[in-house]
């Protein structure tokens, strides 16, 4: 039997759930240069269950990328959340090795 969950959207909530993570990191996290939110909330077309897509740039780091991830989850955000913690030179690396995450990521909101 197949089941269907409908999950409600509340802008206004992920909104300001970002804002305060965001003002979280930037407090805390000073490795991080610049942050950027992208992907269907930023183009204005979340559906239910909609995730929210964060970039993070960092100086530098001495864990591999999937180590990272965990450093910068928040506790208790109202959807999925997405972190993409790249350091500078990775992240100039996609421009060439993965043009089309690049640009995803680049045409978001810089925070």
């Amino acid at each position: 039997m197949n089941s269907v969950i409908i999950k409600s959207i509340d802008r206004k909530r992920v909104e300001q759930a970002v804002k305060d993570h965001i003002g979280y990191l930037r407090n805390h996290c000073h490795e991080i240069v610049r942050m950027i939110w992208f992907g269907s909330w930023i183009k204005g077309i979340p559906r239910p269950g909609s995730d929210v897509d964060l970039c993070l740039i960092l100086r530098d780091s001495d864990k591999p990328f999937r180590e990272r991830i965990p450093d910068y989850l928040p506790a208790g955000f109202p959807v999925g959340i997405d972190v993409f913690p790249y350091t500078v030179q990775e992240f100039e690396k996609l421009q060439s090795t993965c043009p089309q995450w690049y640009c995803e990521m680049i045409s978001g909101r810089e925070m």
